[in-house]
């Protein structure tokens, strides 16, 4: 979501990309588990990577569009009061956004925020 000072200030197409972008960011995380999943050396593998390149590429060009175009510079993910409701580096092995339009480094704030490996510095 975007916060409510944005839903005023982005036009419904702007909006629309948007939410095209999110709906991409979690196609190719699903993609991405039913990938992994896969025996790495098949020729299914190699095909189903191939096209999930191929379409981490357009997301990221619709993400380009989105920041260029229109301006768009905030997370995807932002309540009506303007707070993250998703994080950028989810637990686990789920990948996150793949793109995101904000000019705030959110995933690298998160990524200093992570607890030091074990044993580091022994």
């Amino acid at each position: 979501m975007v916060s409510s000072k944005s839903k005023e200030q982005y036009s419904s197409e702007v909006l629309a990309l948007r939410d095209r972008v999110i709906k991409g960011n979690e196609k190719l995380n699903i993609a991405w588990g039913q990938i992994r999943a896969m025996a790495h050396d098949s020729e299914s593998w190699s095909q189903q990577m191939e096209l999930w390149h191929q379409a981490s590429e357009r997301l990221s060009n619709l993400c380009i569009e989105l920041k260029l175009k229109y301006n768009f510079n905030e997370c995807l993910y932002l309540d009506e009061e303007g707070k993250k409701t998703k994080k950028c580096l989810p637990p686990g092995d789920d990948i996150g956004c793949r793109v995101c339009p904000s000019a705030i480094n959110y995933w690298g704030e998160e990524l200093m925020n992570l607890p030091s490996p074990k044993g580091e510095g022994k």
